[in-house]
């Protein structure tokens, strides 16, 4: 057996995780695969400028990678494209990469037919038992586009279809309305497409295999839309990177975001199985926790650093294992390996976790702060405070974490003055790492927010209208295929309405990110405060004694009582409570929910901007 692995634009120029997790899955079983990223002969087509916007920025929501090959899937329709680019250009008119344009989708879109035409003549179809495509996010129509036009050539292969965008009613959706695919795989194929293959070698019945979508009769039919799932991740195969690597040899394309090796420790959410947040439609069916042992992860990464030469690893997990603070971090830590790794994270993560995973290796983190409101994280399911993403965000800057967050807005039941004091503590905060924006909740399916939505007050939930300017399919297909949708509110708010001074303190935190910051040096006898940021209301601050005790206490969140039962405030709460209000005043200190946070960054003497041994001199005085 030999199976064909394709993945379409508008993938990033990046190994696949899935296909080549896949194909060391079929190898184990004497099947050779081999994976074609045609993302890749897209790419050097129309530029790698132009692909990466398509494919990084606007891909998702607006549907524009899906909007390029339409007309190769259904036909030229002038007026839908019209509308389409008429609302792309109003959408994006603010963008900074004057590559997200009208300009790059048409030239996108005027090189897709010879591209589809291109790729059916130079790849050897027939010399494969089937053929799968991996679908996400925009690939699905490219991804069809060339199904197509490879089962009306060469009728007999079967052709599979898999991917997020393949998950339950989506996949069964896409088999009903697209008859020239055979099979669908629904969610996690470890089990199912390994079984699926054996199945047709065998000339077996398929119609058992859980996960697994077979057409009988011009009727889809499965057994269930959910797979068996792979419980004991120790057992999975290390993925095979290789055709990625030859590939991009024969080719002028380079790595984004320093070429990281994508790598799975865990599946699912340990705290979605909990609290699923509101607005999270990851995971679709498969939110149980399972993650591989420390010493696993450790094995795969040397593999794969010893195999491709790569030292950067780019951890696709949904969170964090906490229990690889135990074990993985440690030995990483032990190994003294440079190694560079990304981890999706909750916020409420200790000081002396950050440092371990500084230690460990991990440069940076999504941390999924999206607000700095404790009422609206609440709202969210998150389960932690505002002052706690505050925190992360400092003790980030310490550590040299860099933590990629966005701030999110628009949740049934929030409060406008909530968002009024959040634009007021973004301004003391442009010495951390800014949102990369702020955006209203998007609507996903699977998320609470969609198969909850009555008692969460969202009502009129539809489609995002890019789906009919792309699917020239009946409504009701659309909307089973559709991952986004459009809503309303039932209280009938408009939240742009009262987000317009968080979206403004937004644009001028991220216009005063390259600031030199605001640091504290601890001389021992005193405490030395560096404020560098614009319209600091004074460059030095030396603190003494008691208020030397009080704001390094702070450097965690603190509550009132906490701070007044410190021994060098005995007998003097008031003088304490006005210290406090001073450095509010300064913006030095924050104070959120009862709680205060000192918002100084601590660093090493040498490394405070400017000062060189002006330190001294300044105290003296």
């Amino acid at each position: 057996m030999r199976v064909l692995f394709v993945v379409m634009p508008f993938a990033s120029i990046r190994p696949n995780l899935g296909v080549s997790l896949l194909k060391a899955h079929l190898a184990r079983i004497d099947v050779h695969a081999r994976v074609q990223y045609l993302s890749m002969r897209f790419a050097e087509r129309v530029g790698e400028a132009v692909y990466h916007a398509v494919a990084e920025t606007v891909s998702s929501e607006s549907l524009a990678g899906d909007w390029v090959f339409r007309a190769c899937l259904s036909g030229a329709h002038e007026r839908s494209d019209d509308a389409y680019l008429t609302e792309f250009v109003q959408d994006h008119s603010l963008s900074e990469n004057p590559h997200v344009s009208r300009r790059s989708l048409e030239l996108c879109r005027s090189v897709a037919e010879q591209f589809l035409a291109d790729c059916l003549e130079s790849i050897e179809w027939q010399s494969y038992d089937v053929v799968g495509f991996t679908s996400t996010f925009s690939q699905h129509v490219a991804s069809l586009a060339l199904a197509k036009r490879v089962k009306a050539r060469f009728p007999t292969i079967p052709i599979v279809f898999g991917g997020a965008n393949c998950e339950d009613a989506m996949g069964l959706q896409t088999h009903r309305s697209f008859h020239f695919i055979d099979f669908v795989c629904s969610g996690e194929a470890d089990r199912s497409f390994p079984e699926l293959v054996l199945a047709l070698r065998d000339r077996r019945s398929v119609e058992e295999i859980a996960g697994v979508i077979s057409r009988r009769d011009g009727t889809s039919r499965f057994s269930s839309l959910s797979p068996h799932m792979e419980n004991h991740l120790d057992t999975l195969p290390t993925p095979d990177y290789d055709d990625f690597f030859e590939q991009l040899k024969d080719c002028e394309l380079t790595q984004p975001n320093g070429g990281d090796l994508p790598m799975e420790s865990s599946r699912g959410c340990w705290w979605g199985k909990k609290h699923h947040c509101t607005f999270c439609g990851l995971n679709g069916a498969s939110m149980e926790f399972r993650s591989k042992s420390g010493s696993r992860v450790i094995e795969e990464m040397e593999e794969l650093a010893k195999r491709y030469e790569q030292l950067h690893f780019g951890l696709v997990d949904n969170i964090f294992p906490m229990k690889y603070f135990a074990d993985l971090l440690p030995a990483l830590k032990r190994r003294q390996v440079k190694l560079s790794l990304f981890y999706e994270t909750k916020a409420n993560l200790t000081k002396l976790q950050l440092r371990s995973m500084s230690e460990a290796g991990i440069v940076a983190i999504q941390p999924g702060i999206e607000s700095l409101s404790t009422g609206i994280l609440r709202l969210m399911r998150k389960g932690i405070t505002g002052l706690q993403n505050i925190q992360l965000l400092k003790w980030c800057r310490e550590f040299g974490i860099v933590p990629h967050w966005n701030l999110l807005y628009g949740f049934p039941g929030e409060e406008a003055s909530d968002y009024a004091a959040m634009a007021d503590i973004m301004d003391s905060l442009h010495h951390l790492h800014p949102p990369h924006s702020i955006d209203r909740i998007r609507l996903d399916r699977f998320s609470p927010n969609f198969y909850d939505a009555k008692n969460l007050g969202i009502v009129n939930i539809k489609p995002m209208r890019n789906y009919s300017l792309v699917y020239d399919l009946p409504g009701e297909a659309v909307a089973e295929i559709a991952y986004f949708f459009n809503f309303e509110y039932a209280d009938g708010r408009d939240p742009h309405t009262y987000t317009g001074a968080a979206r403004d303190a937004v644009a001028r935190w991220r216009a005063n990110r390259a600031n030199r910051g605001l640091n504290c040096v601890d001389h021992g006898d005193y405490l030395v405060i560096w404020d560098f940021r614009p319209g600091a209301m004074r460059m030095v601050t030396v603190l003494r004694s008691r208020d030397r005790a009080v704001y390094l206490y702070c450097d965690q969140h603190r509550s009132l009582q906490q701070i007044l039962a410190l021994p060098e405030v005995a007998d003097r709460a008031s003088s304490v409570v006005s210290v406090l209000s001073e450095w509010i005043g300064d913006r030095i200190m924050v104070s959120l929910d009862g709680q205060y946070l000192a918002l100084a960054v601590h660093v090493e003497r040498a490394a405070v901007p400017g000062t060189s041994d002006g330190t001294e001199v300044l105290v003296a005085q």
